[in-house]
């Protein structure tokens, strides 16, 4: 009992801190982060935010902070509470939701326990990689690998076939490596040459401290890795779905890649009987299929070694977890400490039984006002999209109507899912903390299998109702709004519609937007990858993107850094189109609710200042980078002053004027939904 009653104890202190940082938390928009030294026309997102940026920087254990940490903060509180009761209900039966949760965290809180265990509980996997003599070992070790979750060599998952909505299908994808991206393995430039010498130290600590000679590994790994980045898709390329959908025969795709024994791994893995699979890279199998017959076993060896140890790092002991951060979080993304104990659990809660734990969240906190009145605003803005497409004047009468006919046909999903995932037959159990994660992944790869052959499942979700996000889904046509993104700053009970409108409404404009942004645009109202443009409209719409591509090509977050306008083209379509059609939406609504001066803003002024407030951001040098490698989103200053250079709107509300440094002549703004 000694090691429950502290944290019974502190769940009290957690509401009360919970209580005061919603006490603290401005309703609207908030005042005290405008920083009247910037000039609203000149940097409009420093106007907003300054005082902001300037009173907040990173904290040591995070690489970023921004809005989005300010709402999971306030998630986390009440995750944590969560966690914590879990925990420390030995009297919850094992099979029950809280029972599990709660034998997952106190094996996570037990670190004299992963100590003590070290690598024993890999030690099995590692015994399985030494005795591979062949091709039928090998393809054994990466089946299992990949139904534990390890990623290695290739992935392979069953999804919504892109050409026929209505039924599943298989894809092998590229995949292997350690890096956040090819482009980590390919470019020469000073900087990515410093993290390929780091994420070689850090194989070899990493095989130090699980007892193998780390040199050699580290040598086998990079070059095998490097093999692959350099016949790798990059993200621009992968942002292009047509390009990635290589419909073959399952046959056909065996006998292709004969070396990498995939009618072995179908089998192993339990996939049924099919006629077909996507290939979403072929390029990429072609030198895997090369790689498996030219490359000496003891480097594939090295390999999975490396693979199985990458990922076993955080759920080991405190050194390989020191070690694992050391680079992922420091090297990578510039953190300086470690995130506290209850925050790492709560990462691993969300990444491991995260819909189990989601069910104790919105049974806690999620308000169906809420729900009702965001429901609303996307009336509001629907009804404001289909109005702009009646109006556009480049598309033509036999693209809008099927436009239109997408626009009405989209579903939408607030706070949590209606039906929720079966984990009855999952065990929780209180051998490993790792090999609880292993169980886990295990079922759901299996549940995936299962998809196989059966309907379309309409009510899955692809995010926890904790998460702070929102997302589009092009195969099922449907806008998603988990329950933790509908709160301060995103949208506020307590603010005014103008705020509203510009925060969360722009989101719900963003997220509609994806459905006709420059990859969401090929998709058709039945969720299906077709073209329903006409090709004069098609060109139209390539001409109107290519501004904004231009446009952003040209921020620059230093010398050798800047924004890439290709990779961040649909985000950018969506966050143009969503504002816009955000402030359409709200004027429809003045004309019901006229709105009035607060704190010296017109209504439309802070319809714009509530946009430019859920952007707030700081960010590590290394954080950035990464984000600009990556990220298919733009940083957030440029988040804001995109859209709003684009509009004449925001002209209009803040004065905005030639000589201004956001003024935009009119022949050069992007003007597309």
């Amino acid at each position: 009992m000694k090691r429950i009653i502290p944290a019974i104890l502190l769940s009290t202190s957690l509401i009360l801190s919970l209580a005061l940082i919603n006490k603290q938390t401005p309703k609207g928009v908030d005042m005290s982060a405008i920083d009247k030294n910037f000039n609203a026309g000149d940097d409009f997102y420093r106007f907003a935010n300054g005082n902001w940026l300037k009173n907040n920087p990173v904290p040591a254990s995070e690489s970023r902070w921004s809005s989005f940490n300010l709402v999971a903060e306030r998630n986390n509180l009440i995750l944590r509470q969560l966690l914590e009761e879990a925990a420390a209900d030995q009297s919850a039966k094992a099979e029950s939701i809280k029972g599990k949760v709660g034998t997952f965290y106190r094996l996570f809180l037990d670190t004299l326990k992963r100590d003590a265990q070290g690598i024993k509980p890999i030690l099995s996997d590692l015994n399985a990689i030494n005795s591979i003599q062949g091709k039928q070992q090998l393809i054994e070790v990466v089946s299992k690998f990949h139904k534990k979750g390890i990623r290695c060599f290739f992935g392979f998952y069953i999804g919504q076939d892109l050409k026929n909505s209505s039924s599943y299908i298989s894809y092998i994808s590229q995949g292997g490596l350690g890096l956040p991206d090819r482009d980590y393995y390919t470019k020469t430039d000073a900087k990515s040459i410093q993290i390929r010498e780091e994420y070689s130290k850090h194989i070899q600590a990493v095989s130090e401290l699980c007892g193998f000679s780390g040199p050699q590994i580290a040598t086998d790994v990079l070059a095998f890795e490097t093999a692959l980045a350099k016949v790798s898709m990059n993200r621009t390329e992968r942002r292009n779905q047509e390009k990635q959908y290589n419909k073959r025969g399952f046959q056909q795709t065996i006998d292709n890649y004969a070396n990498i024994s995939l009618g072995a791994y179908f089998q192993l893995i339990g996939l049924k009987q099919i006629d077909s699979l996507i290939v979403s890279q072929p390029a990429f199998f072609d030198e895997l299929n090369q790689l498996m017959a030219n490359t000496p076993i003891a480097t594939l060896q090295s390999y999975l070694r490396w693979c199985l140890m990458n990922n076993a790092a955080g759920y080991l002991d405190s050194k390989l977890e020191k070690q694992n951060f050391y680079f992922y979080g420091t090297v990578l993304t510039g953190a300086k400490e470690q995130k506290p104990m209850w925050k790492r659990g709560i990462a691993a809660a969300n990444n491991v039984v995260g819909e189990l734990l989601g069910q104790l969240f919105v049974a806690k906190t999620f308000s169906p006002a809420s729900k009702e009145r965001v429901n609303a605003m996307v009336n509001d803005i629907v009804e404001a999209f289909r109005v702009r497409l009646n109006q556009l004047t480049w598309m033509s009468k036999e693209t809008r109507e099927k436009a239109l006919v997408k626009l009405a046909s989209f579903n939408r999903k607030f706070g949590y899912p209606d039906k929720w995932t079966d984990y009855s037959a999952l065990d929780i159990k209180s051998d490993s903390y790792i090999e609880n994660n292993y169980r886990v992944n295990e079922f759901e790869f299996k549940d995936m299998l299962d998809k196989i052959g059966k309907p379309i499942d309409r009510g899955d979700w692809g995010m926890l109702p904790q998460t702070v996000n929102a997302y589009y889904s092009p195969t099922l046509n449907e806008i998603v709004f988990p329950a933790a993104i509908m709160q301060p700053p995103f949208f506020d009970g307590a603010a005014d519609d103008a705020v509203n409108y510009g925060s969360i409404g722009a989101v719900i404009g963003h997220e509609l937007t994806h459905g006709f942004d420059d990859q969401g645009a090929k998709y058709g109202a039945d969720g299906n990858l077709k073209s329903w443009w006409t090709e004069e409209d098609k060109k139209m719409f390539e001409a109107k993107t290519k501004v904004l591509v231009e446009q952003f090509n040209g921020y620059f977050v230093s010398d050798s850094l800047h924004v890439n306008g290709e990779l961040t083209l649909g985000e950018n379509i969506a966050d143009l189109g969503g504002l816009t059609i955000a402030y359409e939406a709200y004027q429809m609504r003045l004309q019901k609710f006229p709105g009035k001066i607060i704190n010296g803003f017109t209504p439309e002024q802070r319809f714009f200042l509530g946009f430019a407030q859920i952007w707030k951001n700081n960010a590590r040098p290394e954080a950035m980078r990464q984000l600009i490698l990556t990220d298919p989103h733009s940083p957030g200053e440029f988040r804001v002053f995109g859209p709003l250079s684009n509009m004449p709107q925001f002209y209009a509300a803040f004065g905005v004027k030639e000589g201004n440094k956001m003024f935009r002549t009119p022949e050069t703004r992007a003007n597309i939904w």
